[in-house]
């Protein structure tokens, strides 16, 4: 039977989330899946009851008591009242200042890495799992079939999105899929403006709110074009002006800052994008093929000899 580690009691130097993250790899996998999530989001977990916590995390209460023990808490208030008091603190000392609109009130200036890497990393992997867990497969394919049947496809974004973009634009491009990307709003106007029924306008936003993407994608949509929104927000304005919409991981999710806004948001938009990009090679297996062995042998004489990309 595996032990589960203990701690003392916290004190005014050891925050609870500075201690959980040093003894996270002591865990046992289901201690494990709640101690990420208590990362992930401090604040979160301090709102939940004993109830809310084992059903976001899909473990029992009894679960939730083990790992208030393993802490070396009493029981669930203990651990809740404590957890409470870390976010006051963490909002207190960061309101208002640039440092925890840019980086997040979660990381300090002097944390130490080990606990900065924490921080992403519960925020990253939390974010990609929700994103997993509300993936609408059946409007992947469809998308997927709109960017085989397009005449051509422009794909627009702002900031982290237009990285995106153009990740995808030239991924799809390799394997024939005529695409474009326009990260300057004048570009991508004058690009929508000459849209048709053919063709096909995708917007990518984390928030769904950018003003700029919303216009191309109405301006394409007024055009005649099929319109879809890569999102993590379903209900955003983006998404009103979509025939289709692909959710991401949803914004305000996490309320750690930036690590949340920056990094979820981009990571999770990724991995949405590498989802259609994989499922349209599935999809349209013998093309893609020849045209990554094509498109490959086009710069061999580029690569020095035994070295790959």
């Amino acid at each position: 039977m595996t032990q589960e580690p203990t701690a003392a009691v916290e004190t005014n130097t050891d925050r609870v989330s500075t201690r959980l993250y040093a003894m996270r790899g002591d865990l046992s996998d289901a201690l494990g899946q709640v101690a990420d999530y208590v990362l992930a989001d401090p604040a979160a977990a301090a709102r939940c009851t004993i109830t809310d916590l084992a059903e976001r995390v899909g473990k029992s209460p009894g679960t939730i008591t083990r790992f208030c023990r393993a802490l070396g808490f009493s029981g669930y208030a203990e651990l809740r009242v404590a957890l409470a008091e870390e976010a006051g603190r963490a909002a207190g000392n960061a309101e208002g200042t640039r440092w925890a609109s840019d980086i997040g009130g979660e990381v300090r200036p002097g944390d130490p890495a080990e606990r900065l890497v924490g921080v992403v990393l519960g925020t990253v992997t939390r974010a990609l799992r929700e994103t997993a867990e509300q993936i609408d497969l059946a409007g992947v394919d469809a998308f997927v079939e709109m960017l085989l049947g397009a005449r051509r496809v422009d794909f627009f974004g702002a900031g982290n999105s237009a990285v995106a973009a153009q990740e995808l634009q030239f991924r799809l491009h390799r394997i024939g899929i005529a695409c474009w990307a326009w990260p300057d709003v004048h570009n991508a106007l004058t690009s929508a403006a000459q849209f048709g029924p053919d063709d096909l306008a995708v917007g990518i936003s984390h928030s769904g709110r950018v003003r700029e993407t919303i216009e191309v994608l109405e301006l394409a949509r007024a055009r005649g074009a099929t319109t879809v929104a890569l999102t993590g927000d379903p209900k955003s304005p983006l998404a009103q002006a979509a025939d289709l919409v692909l959710a991401a991981h949803a914004p305000g999710a996490n309320t750690i800052g930036a690590p949340d806004d920056a990094l979820a948001g981009r990571y999770s938009q990724m991995f949405l994008l590498d989802i259609v990009y994989t499922r349209l090679a599935q999809l349209n297996h013998g093309e893609t093929v020849t045209r990554l062995e094509t498109t490959a042998r086009a710069v061999d004489s580029h690569r020095l000899a035994g070295l790959a990309d």
